[in-house]
């Protein structure tokens, strides 16, 4: 069964407006919109800082996410072409309605899930990390796929 975890992620004034300094509030204290990922049972999730999303396991650390303000978005090729560039081989992409998905191999022959997609008017960007096992990589190509935006309340 999974769980809903909501999880905040920076927050950028202008998209916002609420998280302005100084003043109160009138209506009381809002939350910040945040990134909504449904973990599966074990999964944890953590926000560092700097607004990235790390998602961890068994102790190990297997993916991040991030969100960015609003930008053009990476075609499955030019993902392809990163994924060259970095020594990588792709092993496909799977395009999805608001983003692309691709699994990759590196030269040491770990495979790996690089994602970019639009949630709420912003680019999400996923990426498995080493430690991820390869059982572990359909889970995390499915919480990038599912990932949504939580707008401030």
């Amino acid at each position: 069964m999974k769980r809903w975890v909501l999880a905040a992620v920076a927050c950028v004034a202008a998209a916002c407006p609420d998280s302005g300094g100084g003043g109160s509030r009138p209506n009381g204290p809002s939350r910040s919109g945040g990134l909504k990922v449904p973990l599966p049972e074990g999964w944890r999730a953590s926000a560092s800082d700097d607004g990235v999303l790390h998602v961890r396991t068994e102790g190990r650390e297997v993916m991040t996410m991030e969100v960015r303000p609003d930008s053009a978005l990476p075609s499955s090729d030019g993902l392809e072409a990163a994924i060259g560039e970095g020594g990588g081989e792709s092993l496909g992409a799977l395009p999805l309605p608001d983003g692309a998905l691709m699994r990759y191999r590196v030269a040491t022959g770990a495979e790996g899930v690089l994602g970019v997609r639009r949630v709420g008017g912003r680019r999400l960007l996923c990426s498995s990390e080493p430690a991820a096992q390869q059982a572990e990589l359909k889970t995390v190509a499915k919480l990038c796929s599912d990932a949504e935006w939580s707008a401030p309340q």
